[in-house]
């Protein structure tokens, strides 16, 4: 049912942001052309309502310069009304109604006669009215409001086609987003179960030969099944915990972790650092998730193994104070080679290799990289003194650390 003439409430509260509804701006001035024709006004709009503005993406027959602005603000607002109450306004002279009579609509925009009808968004929320005005006072009529009620759906339903159009190609392109990221995690997952695997076929191979041995020794044979064991778990817990981070979409666990225990279960998937003299100083435990800061340092340790030229390696840690707090500084030194200052930074790039005759995919400084930014911090890499590669880790200290 209409509401009758001249009824207005009270001021209404701010309405609701319509920014995500705005249509491009003229493309709706076909409503306003109908409004025009078929109630025989002045003017036509369809007005969206934001905190502050109310916007015209279809617009005809007001002044200028508002006719080329396509905006007012909300104290040049009759619309406002509609959508804070979510009802149709049916003004026959808005001079005579109290709440009306400063708005400067009037004066401004020439507004007498109004009748406005709520329009809605794809969620069937009011965002806007579609509205006739005319600059002379005027009794609407049934038909009038009839016209206006059916424009006024027809201008809803094409708000809310536009809307789930934007909202598909969104969808698809996330959906293609997370096809590359999946595509990229699947590389890593393959390139990460890479240690592990070769620690099991070591350690099978080593089985076998002590298997067919005239006297098998027992207490070898348990502990190279042992070690197997571990291996083939370590890779069941890598393949499922990596597909749930996959799946929830990078959210991390963050827990307190003991960087010295996950080093000397990493040194056991590591067959490369098998003749390595691998130094491990007093290292703390820092809040973190405990599968990403594996993946971190089985990468950085593998990488040491291929690229250290067969000398010491230290892992150490200490605190850093400055920036924007303390921070654990993880550092993982070798006396190899080095790396030229040019390529430092580059060699973070996924599939970058700078010495393809080292066997390897290019993905594990990537992963190193990526899994230090979800945890807020930062790495880098620095020449050692006397020549190599010093890896520096920087992580926050802060208890309750969130990743992004």
């Amino acid at each position: 049912m209409s509401p009758q003439a001249g009824t207005i409430a009270p001021d209404p509260a701010p309405p609701r942001n319509g920014s995500d509804t705005i249509p491009e701006l003229g493309s709706f001035d076909h409503y306003a052309r109908l409004v025009r024709r078929s109630l025989g006004v002045p003017v036509g709009l369809v007005s969206i309502v934001e905190d502050y503005r109310q916007v015209f993406p279809g617009a005809l027959g007001l002044p200028d310069p508002w006719q080329e602005e396509r905006e007012t603000p909300l104290t040049h607002s009759f619309c406002k009304y509609v959508v804070a109450e979510e009802k149709p306004l049916i003004i026959e002279d808005a001079r005579e109604e109290p709440r009306l009579a400063d708005n400067l609509a009037i004066p401004v925009l020439g507004v007498i006669a109004y009748a406005g009808w709520p329009i809605t968004n794809s969620l069937g929320q009011v965002v806007g009215s579609l509205c006739a005005i005319d600059g002379e006072p005027r009794a609407w009529t049934v038909v009038d409001l009839e016209n206006l009620s059916d424009l006024a759906a027809a201008c809803s339903a094409e708000i809310a086609q536009r809307e789930l159009v934007l909202a598909s190609a969104s969808l698809v392109s996330e959906l293609e987003r997370s096809n590359e990221h999946l595509e990229t995690l699947g590389a890593q997952v393959s390139h990460d179960l890479q240690n592990p695997i070769g620690a099991l076929s070591g350690t099978l191979e080593l089985l076998e030969d002590e298997v067919a041995a005239e006297t098998p020794d027992v207490d070898t044979v348990r502990m190279l099944l042992a070690r197997s064991h571990r291996c083939v778990s370590r890779m069941s817990v890598l393949v499922r915990d990596v597909l749930r981070y996959a799946v929830v979409g990078g959210e991390l666990t963050i827990r307190e972790v003991d960087v010295a225990d996950l080093v000397t279960s990493v040194l056991d998937d590591v067959p490369a650092l098998a003749g390595v003299q691998v130094g491990v100083g007093e290292l703390p435990s820092v809040n973190a998730d405990a599968l990403q800061l594996r993946l971190l340092l089985q990468n950085l340790l593998a990488n040491v193994a291929k690229h250290a030229g067969g000398g010491p390696v230290e892992v150490q840690a200490h605190v850093d104070a400055g920036g924007d707090g303390e921070s654990w500084v993880l550092e993982i030194v070798d006396h190899g080679r080095g790396i030229p200052p040019e390529a430092r930074d580059r060699v973070f790039a996924a599939h970058e290799r700078l010495d393809h005759s080292v066997p390897g995919s290019g993905l594990g400084l990537a992963t190193c990289r990526r899994v230090v930014a979800a945890h807020h911090g930062t790495i880098g890499l620095d020449e050692t003194p006397g020549g190599g590669t010093t890896v520096r880790v920087r992580l926050p200290r802060r208890a309750g650390l969130t990743a992004s």
